[in-house]
């Protein structure tokens, strides 16, 4: 796999991260075993996109809080899965939230993407928080024991980004 193909191991995370999502309590080991996936492929595809944000923003700003929010994310969702615990959910959602707030603003300030588009990154992001706290605050899950709306919502995101950056 070339650098410029890395982007595709977001859709990688989606496959492995859904069925992680999906299985919740009843399958605690294909849980841990997809999970493991989804987080090394995830990982690959934070250092793509922090590499293209470097690119739009030189001094880094918005690339390191992708990466600081990228990297607690994965580490706070895999809490809330292997605990069940859907108030881990909510400073995940958080974490979720600032990757896809920062790297929204970086790619609309440095004009790599349309206005709307940018704007509807910071609404979904801002979207992504607010669920993330309901699920928190209400010890609430989507479906199941761990499918949680602020981590289908990210990997929505997750899939729309990997796609653009494949397209670049």
């Amino acid at each position: 796999m070339t650098r410029a193909n890395l982007p595709a191991l977001g859709y990688v995370y989606v496959a492995l991260g859904l069925p992680a999502l999906l299985f919740g309590l009843n399958h605690p080991g294909a849980v841990s075993a997809f999970f493991t996936g989804a987080a090394f492929a995830y990982v690959w595809f934070l250092a793509s996109l922090r590499a293209r944000l470097i690119r739009f923003d030189p001094e880094g700003f918005f690339a390191t809080a992708v990466v600081v929010g990228g990297g607690s994310f994965i580490a706070l969702q895999a809490l809330a899965l292997l605990l069940a615990r859907p108030q881990l959910e909510a400073p995940a959602s958080a974490c979720a939230a600032t990757v896809i707030v920062g790297s929204s603003l970086a790619a609309w300030r440095a004009r790599k993407i349309p206005k709307w588009f940018g704007r509807a990154g910071v609404a979904g992001g801002l979207a992504v928080l607010g669920v993330g706290m309901a699920e928190g605050a209400a010890n609430w899950t989507f479906e199941g024991d761990a499918v949680y709306a602020s981590s289908l919502g990210f990997m929505v995101w997750v899939l729309v980004t990997a796609t653009y950056l494949l397209r670049r």
